[in-house]
């Protein structure tokens, strides 16, 4: 670790995002907004200014894109208005959300453009302000401990989903409450962490987590969510830097309501998307992952017929 200093002379030496979902449409919930590519680049206006103030790199934590067949129009649109950055794919970037398709991606073109650093699945060093290892896990990727060095700031840029209470969906699986990390985390001074959409911060045993939460707010149980940059500091420490999201629109404003999610979808759709990513019988993993999360027959039969793979 470095050595620790006054703390009007620790400067950030990251930007940590995770979870911007660009997608070309706007959400339900958010589709009062009159130019939904509009909405996007205010908040990632935010980020670039911060990078180019701090003059320090941007860092993400997975799903920087909310479908991995984006279309052409987004795709060219990220080219220009998405600030360069350094990330690791989210299951979302991720063909059937398996890494070894990265490269079909849309995640992966802007890659190829140089609008993306992708950190793969090697270790990654920085010495812009102060000297940094990364050690990046995309989806899929299992956690493995590390020998510290002590001379510089080990930073684990993880997308998985990890809660705590309070910051979390419904019945969150126990295994991925950020207390059982600790093992895992074992050497790292900082694991920053994209997947849950709720921001935290949190110590597991030596390690500060470091939960990012959505960078673009999409659906209606996160308005009340707060946007932010973590300032990843020269000491280890992260700030949570909050975005101006007043000027949002939310289709409730317009007097409109926006329909209420079943009880156990959300649980259905973690468990939809922890299941291995080389499953190839989808109908069976939708069933499982019904079965586990127990959704009404109800909503179990509508699901089946609209993805038309039968009962």
């Amino acid at each position: 670790m470095p050595s620790v200093r006054r703390e009007d002379e620790v400067k950030p030496i990251a930007l940590l995002i995770a979870d911007v979902h660009l997608s070309h449409s706007a959400p339900v919930a958010r589709s009062a907004e009159p130019d939904w590519y509009a909405a996007q680049g205010r908040v990632l206006g935010q980020v670039r200014d911060l990078a180019d103030k701090y003059k320090c790199p941007i860092v993400c934590a997975g799903d920087v894109m909310d479908r991995w067949n984006s279309s052409p129009e987004l795709i060219n649109w990220a080219i220009d208005n998405l600030p360069p950055m350094f990330a690791i794919p989210g299951q979302h970037d991720l063909p059937l959300h398996n890494y070894e398709d990265v490269g079909k991606s849309a995640y992966w073109t802007l890659v190829k453009a140089g609008v993306i650093t992708d950190f793969g699945k090697r270790t990654w060093m920085s010495g812009r302000l102060g000297e940094v290892v990364w050690f990046p896990f995309p989806w899929g990727s299992e956690i493995f401990n590390i020998n510290p060095t002590g001379s510089s700031l080990e930073v684990a840029v993880v997308h998985s989903y990890v809660w705590k209470q309070g910051a979390s969906y419904a019945d969150p699986p126990l295994d991925s409450e950020f207390g059982r990390y600790s093992d895992r985390l074992k050497g790292y001074d900082v694991a920053v962490f994209g997947d849950n959409h709720h921001g935290f911060e949190a110590k597991a045993g030596n390690c500060s987590v470091y939960n990012c939460g959505c960078l673009i707010r999409r659906k209606s149980d996160e308005r009340n969510l707060c946007p932010a940059v973590g300032l990843l500091m020269e000491d280890g420490t992260v700030k949570r830097y909050f975005l101006d999201v007043s000027g949002e629109r939310w289709l409730e404003e317009e007097g409109k309501s926006v329909p209420e999610r079943n009880p156990g979808m959300d649980r259905f759709l973690a468990e939809l998307e922890s299941l291995e990513a080389d499953r190839t019988d989808f109908r069976e993993a939708v069933l499982q992952a019904a079965d586990v999360a127990g959704v009404s027959e109800g909503v179990r039969a509508v699901l089946l017929e609209s993805l038309e793979i039968g009962k």
